[in-house]
């Protein structure tokens, strides 16, 4: 069994925890009803007191505990990684997975076990393929976050081709993931074979007179998006360290933050508890809370706004996209292909933004279907070898 990186829970912070949990200051009620301002109190209060005195971290913390870890030192930054290593027989391309925010990589755990074990889910063993989940720097099991201006891909790259000895292989994201693997591939298009997106860059630059209907219609709706629902992410961008202390000192305002994202940007029809249990909220609430990874989480935004991120202007590479309709945006075709490389346009009947735990299933498939054709393509590779002892494919 190997330890959970980064995370050492003792009595005492559990302790802490529940008298924090007891102890909310709750605020004056609004003449609103359930989620119209925000947060539903009621639901809140009601996740809180499972929090405080039903939540069993110990049995959560065990399950995590017995998830293939590893960890490694990447030019001063330590990252913790998730390994499935290729079922018997499996001749797949190693793939690199990443997810987005207020997430974990453990909500990449079931997708990289359908491509790393296809056959416990009924699926051909030769088409296993080891699987790497890093944790995001700033995340919970990574909560360090390196110096301004290191590049989280070139972290990605590093940890792939000098730690684990390969020499190519294909990369998927979603949100905050998706940036991290265009800019993966666009900075290491002879090692990078593919990638697969749930989430696109916009163009650097676009022709105004260019644009298609389909395309105002597309940014239209991502302008929409951005006044209704994009105040967490304006405030990420430009004050996180402002909001940091509140959700870094209250646990209920914490849950709070991140409970209100998995009802909006879901595919749950408004109950939120269809698509998330309390056992999963309340153990990544728990994650973030003992990390103490939530202010840290932010950087990435405010990075990125601060022009400290490499920016996104042409991937060359196979791209393939699966767009789920509940996810933040949608984009169409021609607005994508202004960017990328597309040889993969999937939209997905049902899922958002949280996919991989909301639809496992169909995202795996359309990861491992993009994977064959990608390996199989003239402009792709027949088999990744290993730079190390020019082996085929397989991790050591």
């Amino acid at each position: 069994m190997s330890r959970i990186p980064r995370l050492e829970v003792s009595d005492g912070k559990l302790d802490d925890l529940r008298r924090r949990l007891l102890e909310t200051r709750w605020p004056e009620p609004w003449p609103t009803t359930s989620w119209e301002a925000g947060t539903d109190q009621d639901e809140l209060r009601r996740l809180v007191g499972i929090w405080a005195d039903e939540f069993d971290w110990r049995a959560q913390e065990r399950r995590i505990e017995e998830l293939p870890w590893a960890s490694a030192d990447i030019d001063g930054t330590t990252v913790a990684y998730l390994r499935f290593d290729a079922e018997r027989g499996g001749t797949g391309i190693p793939i690199l997975l990443t997810n987005g925010w207020p997430s974990t990589a453990l909500e990449l755990v079931e997708v990289a076990q359908r491509l790393a074990v296809p056959s416990r889910f009924g699926g051909d063993a030769s088409h296993a393929a080891t699987v790497i989940v890093p944790a995001l720097p700033g995340l919970p099991f990574s909560p360090q976050r390196p110096h301004l201006g290191v590049q989280t891909h070139v972290l990605w790259h590093l940890l792939m081709t000098e730690h684990l000895g390969v020499d190519r292989y294909l990369a998927h994201g979603g949100d905050l993931g998706a940036g991290i693997t265009s800019r993966l591939a666009q900075a290491y298009p002879d090692e990078v074979a593919g990638i697969h997106l749930l989430a696109v860059a916009p163009p650097a630059q676009v022709d105004e007179t260019s644009i298609t209907p389909e395309e105002r219609a597309h940014l239209a709706r991502v302008q929409t998006w951005l006044t209704v629902e994009g105040g967490y992410q304006h405030q990420q961008q430009t004050r996180p360290l402002t909001l940091a202390p509140a959700l870094s000192d209250s646990p209920t305002g914490l849950l709070s933050w991140i409970l209100e994202k998995h009802r909006a940007w879901s595919d749950c029809d408004g109950d939120v508890s269809s698509r998330f249990s309390d056992e999963y909220l309340l153990t990544l609430a728990s994650l973030y809370w003992f990390t103490n990874s939530i202010g840290t989480s932010f950087r990435a935004y405010y990075e990125h706004a601060a022009g400290l991120t490499d920016r996104i202007d042409q991937v060359r590479v196979p791209t393939a996209i699966a767009l789920f309709p509940h996810d933040l945006a949608s984009p169409p075709r021609a607005w994508i292909e202004r960017t990328y490389h597309l040889t993969r346009y999937t939209l997905m009947p049902r899922g958002g933004h949280f996919a991989p735990h909301e639809e496992p299933a169909m995202l795996a498939a359309d990861i491992a279907a993009f994977a064959r054709a990608a390996v199989a393509a003239p402009h792709g590779v027949t088999r990744a070898r290993c730079r190390r002892c020019d082996r085929p494919a397989t991790l050591h």
